[in-house]
């Protein structure tokens, strides 16, 4: 799976619009069977099937920092991930900032991605969280103190070092979409359906003439985009502030793929 979470967006004028984008995944879907976009009432779901899909992650590991003899771990960490799912999908399944798909297979929505265009790839407005806060409330770990490691909340603050690396690295260039997440169910990884969703979104680049950005939290993550032509542009590393464990580090691979013309706008 990929994601880039609790992660604050780009200020960024001009570019592809949300419209332009709908309009763009709309043409090509015919041609993914079982892809289809996601709204409100798929919400709840969607949610389900990225917690699943990240309960095992490496940035959500990290951020959860759980012993693994931990007997409530599985539950800690679909909760987690619920939440942080939650905070940075909300605006973009309700479509308010970008669009979210599904693929579903027996018509059970296994697999979910979530996407941002240049022009609403601005800075977080205060409303829009409190709102968010009023609807899921905040993370887990600010809530249930001793359930996650006691790094947990300043680890998940320390993410926000990727917006501004995005900021730096997409400065300049007005035609992009934002890789938020793309996540299949656990039971269903392997099949080809995050496979399918990436062909849908490089497809549509293209035909946009635009460039994709995502964050991604491991090695094997880097290589599999880059057999889809995505090329690595930093390996950084975060560490929270006062965090000596033996966990401290999180190396994040960020990666950006020219359209198929190569030209970058």
């Amino acid at each position: 799976p990929h994601c880039s979470i609790l992660i604050n967006f780009v200020n960024m004028k001009g570019g592809i619009s949300k419209e332009e984008l709908n309009q763009a995944l709309n043409k090509n879907l015919t041609s993914y069977n079982g892809v289809s976009f996601l709204s409100k009432s798929d919400e709840d779901n969607a949610l389900d099937v990225l917690a699943d899909a990240f309960k095992e992650d490496p940035m959500f590991a990290w951020v959860a920092e759980l012993d693994d003899d931990d007997p409530n771990k599985t539950q800690k960490m679909l909760k987690l991930g619920k939440s942080m799912h939650a905070w940075v999908n909300h605006r973009l399944i309700v479509g308010k900032r970008g669009v979210a798909l599904g693929v579903r297979s027996n018509q059970d929505l296994v697999g979910c991605m979530s996407l941002s265009p240049s022009s609403c790839a601005t800075r977080t407005q205060i409303w829009d969280d409190v709102m968010v806060m009023f609807k899921f409330g905040l993370p887990p770990m600010y809530k249930e103190k001793g359930a996650y490691g006691p790094h947990s909340s300043k680890r998940a603050e320390k993410l926000e070092v990727l917006t501004k690396k995005r900021k730096e690295h997409m400065k300049g260039i007005k035609r992009w979409i934002y890789l938020q997440t793309l996540g299949v169910s656990f039971d269903h990884h392997g099949k080809g359906h995050g496979k399918k969703l990436l062909q849908l979104l490089i497809q549509t680049a293209d035909m946009l003439n635009a460039s994709i950005y995502l964050e991604t939290e491991s090695e094997n993550n880097e290589g599999l985009y880059k057999k889809f032509g995505f090329q690595t542009l930093e390996v950084t590393t975060l560490r929270a502030a006062g965090d000596d464990s033996p966990t401290a580090n999180l190396n994040m691979w960020l990666m950006r793929k020219t359209p198929s013309g190569g030209k970058i706008e």
